[in-house]
């Protein structure tokens, strides 16, 4: 679909909703970080256990159900199915705080992952279909930054509900936007045809088409090589500031949540707009600029993970942990690969297959990194405990970041691949590409 069917200001409208159901759903996904404690204290579990609970009890049924979805959005209408998932997410979200024992809240958890199936590959090929190549890097970091808003929301929101009304009152209340949104979605956003033509082949035929693609199998091994090490350290985050460096559940969602997203928004968009300025230079950049941000993560978390907890400044009557420094940091160059990343998925695959595309990058993303991050990071947290007391979760997350810079590595390798035999590329910028 030529996005210039479309006014600016429609664009503009229809990637506002896309960014507000992105808000809702990392509100939804994430907001049992900040809540890992008192349902921890509450059931009983041990750090294994709400590794789980928090990562792979949504992550299996999220990450397995993407690419069904998404190519039933490929086939259907994305806008329908985006709709839909909304609105189940958010339902299961306030099932969630009437969970009476932790296999039913794992349950329930398990119907957040389902419904968020369907939202952000058919998203990522609406937004696709909207913007040019040109602008498609700028497009979907804006609305990446909804993962940082959704945090901010989740961390602050979730903390303060939680410290007034107890765990089980956040999650009903985080439940109740999603159904107006996802009426929004349904009655206003506009479906676009597509360049090509839905074609007949099966699931598995398209899988292999999309893995296929130049340079597509080693960006989505890095991504979750990534998310691995990613998501580990954002749900244990604020565990480790409570326990390490003595934070109270509300100091901590400020911190991490208000903080931490204005960091992680500046390095999303800059690296939106640092990419589509640099690749019209070299395309490779789109590839290039995530490899920089994680060989730049890796040294800055490393110092929020080790950084004496004696060494404290103050704002205002509160004292602030200087580690905090390192991570507010980390944030901004760990967001660089998120539009970059996204925008060359989209630019390779042709449009009827854009969404499954994305869903394929997202499996290996969420159910290695959602999946077995919190999960791996808890569990070596529990088998360092006897040596290392309450630090035990602080080397675990420091023995993680390993895998940033081998996402780092995987990044730079597959740069070269993107560009060789790349019609799309060939075609989209003023400039030549180079072939190695």
């Amino acid at each position: 679909m030529n996005s210039s069917a479309f006014s600016h200001n429609y664009r503009a409208y229809v990637l506002f909703i896309l960014w507000i159901t992105y808000i809702l759903n990392f509100v939804d996904r994430q907001l049992i970080t900040i809540l890992l404690e008192p349902i921890k204290l509450e059931f009983g579990a041990s750090d294994t256990a709400m590794g789980f609970l928090s990562g792979f009890a949504f992550a299996l049924f999220y990450a397995s159900l993407g690419v069904p979805v998404a190519r039933l959005a490929d086939r259907w209408s994305r806008r329908n199915v985006i709709a839909i998932s909304v609105g189940l997410w958010s339902a299961m979200t306030a099932l969630c705080g009437l969970a009476g024992s932790f296999w039913q809240l794992a349950l329930a958890r398990v119907g957040v992952g389902v419904g968020e199936a369907g939202g952000t590959p058919p998203s990522h090929s609406l937004i696709a279909d909207y913007f040019p190549i040109q602008n498609r890097a700028t497009a979907l970091s804006i609305h990446a930054t909804g993962t940082q808003f959704g945090i901010l929301i989740g961390m602050l929101g979730g903390a303060l509900l939680a410290a007034e009304y107890g765990w089980r009152m956040a999650f009903i209340f985080f439940g109740i936007p999603g159904v107006i949104v996802s009426l929004l979605v349904a009655l206003t956003v506009k479906e676009p045809a597509r360049d090509t033509p839905l074609g007949n082949t099966s699931m598995l035929a398209d899988i292999k088409h999309i893995w296929a693609l130049p340079g597509f199998a080693l960006i989505a091994t890095a991504g979750a090589t990534t998310a691995l090490a990613a998501y580990g350290l954002g749900t244990w985050s604020p565990s480790f500031l409570m326990r390490t460096h003595g934070l109270t559940l509300v100091e901590t969602g400020f911190l991490l949540g208000g903080a931490g997203a204005i960091s992680g928004i500046v390095g999303a968009v800059t690296g939106g707009i640092l990419c589509d300025r640099l690749s019209k230079r070299d395309p490779r950049w789109q590839l290039w600029l995530p490899a920089a941000g994680a060989f730049a993560t890796a040294p800055l978390m490393l110092g929020f993970l080790l950084w004496p907890e004696s060494q404290q400044f103050a704002v205002g009557d509160s004292m602030v942990p200087v580690a905090i420094i390192f991570t507010l940091l980390g944030g901004v160059v760990a967001a660089f690969w998120i539009g970059p990343t996204y925008a060359a998925i989209q630019t390779l695959s042709p449009s009827n297959m854009r969404a499954q595309a994305a869903a394929i990058f997202l499996f290996m993303f969420n159910l290695v990194g959602m999946g077995l991050g919190p999960l791996v990071i808890g569990m070596l947290s529990d088998a360092l405990e006897p040596g290392f007391g309450v630090d035990s979760l602080r080397y675990a997350m420091a023995i993680s970041l390993s895998l940033v810079l081998l996402g780092g590595v995987l990044f730079l390798l597959a740069a070269p691949r993107y560009v060789r035999k790349s019609p799309a590329l060939e075609t989209s910028f003023t400039v030549p590409v180079k072939k190695d």
